[in-house]
């Protein structure tokens, strides 16, 4: 029979083992290891560049109208580009989408208004007329070789649309706010609070975050548009020249969890017309090349997007599901133009096209999700997550540097695949309320289980010792 004390110390004893083991019943799922990610992703780079379409810039993928038809293109999957036989009437004319076979391409006519007469209640008929026939414009892999290889070898959007059916500040502003004061290019003022955006989240929640461009162009650090925007920003320390971040990558030390890059602070690198977009491509592909060959390549997702479709013609009618006035001369529409979202990491699914309905806001929605930030607003609460594009469970991918001299080259398509096109893929985490994100998973049920039985072993041993004492 034991003693009183020994009896205390043992019920003691066995308190703590069972407090221990409920402990280990609780610890969050292996894609937090980490840290407070919600994934193994620990590094998000999103690049926006200017003014294409969906259409523009992959409207003949992969095939490019069957002009490259060989064993890689037939197994990739299609995306909804252009139609056959598409043909817009302009007085006693009709324009049907042509080749760009020139390095400089004349600019659309861009506008809210003329978005709007583009898009013309749905029909997607009205390019020609209001925002000129070289709206009719395309370009293929003779141009962007690389964009096309991403698409390959990573995930491709082809429902992901800008935010408004307006320019470019409004939906860049959507990116950083999940709102715009503004309904067209002009301003500050009117301003959004710095609170209100997913910078001010991310500084509240410890999450570092940097703002990369080619800021002496700009001036003053707090004239880099469109931070320009935004008011009681300590925004010091955040922005910074892209040349500090190839340091970063370089390094492999001080790259920000959350690094929005741009190019427009140069007038030849950010796609816009009549800018070479092949120029443009390339300094894309610089920063990615950069990630891939960092020790950030583990740990990152890269999401490329452009802001708004800058007049050029796309045939899918955005779905109208935001109405914004914030006493706007004309209201905001939104979604706005079709636009292409490209998603490069070393989870990322290996030619994945997605149909679901995305926006700028979804990458507002992955990001808090991945960090268990509050929800923005409801314009964000209402965007689809990104998380169908990772596969969370597979080992990580090598990277795919794409350069003139390595098999995989950065002006030649198709390239080589990694894993077969046809793999079915699953998506390992799914976006759910953020009470449930860290509850253990039933790949963890192996560790609970051994470390139960261990606990168990040791109390019975220490409770044999103690009654033989």
């Amino acid at each position: 029979m034991l003693e009183e004390g020994s009896d205390r110390r043992l019920v003691t004893f066995r308190f703590v083992l069972l407090a221990l083991l409920f402990s280990t019943l609780a610890l969050p799922c292996a894609s937090v290891v980490f840290g407070s990610e919600a994934t193994l992703i620990r590094h998000i780079i999103v690049i926006m560049q200017e003014n294409h379409s969906f259409d523009n810039y992959f409207g003949t993928y992969p095939s490019a109208n069957g002009s490259i038809v060989n064993a890689i293109t037939a197994r990739l999957h299609p995306v909804d580009g252009l139609p056959d036989n598409v043909c817009i009437r302009n007085g006693m004319t009709c324009y049907s989408p042509y080749l760009s076979n020139v390095s400089n391409p004349i600019n659309p006519v861009e506008g809210q208004i003329t978005y709007e007469q583009d898009y013309a209640a749905g029909k997607m008929d009205g390019f020609v007329t209001y925002s000129g026939p070289q709206s009719m414009a395309y370009f293929d892999y003779h141009q962007i070789a690389a964009y096309w290889d991403y698409a390959e070898e990573y995930g491709l959007a082809d429902r992901y649309f800008a935010s408004a059916l307006s320019t470019t500040t409004p939906n860049r502003l959507f990116l950083l706010a999940g709102d715009s004061p503004v309904a067209n290019n002009y301003g500050p003022p009117p301003y959004v609070n710095y609170n209100q955006t997913i910078l001010g989240q991310l500084d509240a929640h410890g999450v570092s975050w940097g703002y990369f461009d080619f800021v002496n162009a700009f001036g003053l650090t707090r004239d880099v548009y469109p931070l320009n925007y935004l008011t009681n920003a300590p925004i010091e320390g955040h922005v910074e020249d892209v040349s500090r971040l190839f340091g970063y990558l370089n390094a492999g030390t001080g790259l920000p969890a959350v690094s929005f890059v741009n190019a427009l602070g140069s007038d030849t690198l950010n796609e816009h017309a009549p800018q070479n977009v092949t120029r443009g491509e390339l300094w894309t592909v610089s920063v990615v090349n950069a990630v891939m060959s960092s020790a950030y390549w583990n740990s990152s997702a890269i999401l490329i997007t452009w802001d708004e479709g800058g007049g050029y013609y796309d045939h899918v009618a955005p779905p109208q599901l935001l109405k914004i006035d914030h006493g706007f001369a004309h209201p905001l529409s939104g979604y706005g133009q079709r636009v292409p979202l490209l998603v490069i990491s070393a989870y990322a699914k290996e030619n994945y096209v997605s149909d679901t309905v995305l926006n700028h806001m979804s990458i507002v929605r992955f990001i808090e999700y991945n960090w268990n930030l509050p929800v923005l607003n409801d314009y964000v609460m209402n965007s689809n997550n990104l998380l169908e594009f990772f596969n969370f469970t597979a080992a990580p991918r090598l990277p795919v540097l794409l350069s003139e001299t390595s098999p995989f080259s950065a002006t030649t398509y198709p390239i080589p695949l990694q894993a077969p096109s046809n793999q079915t893929w699953t998506t390992s985490i799914s976006p759910g309320p953020s009470s449930f994100r860290n509850f253990p998973t039933f790949s963890m049920l192996p560790a609970m289980i051994s470390a139960g039985v261990l606990l168990l072993w040791v109390s019975r041993r220490i409770v044999g010792r103690t009654s033989n004492s």
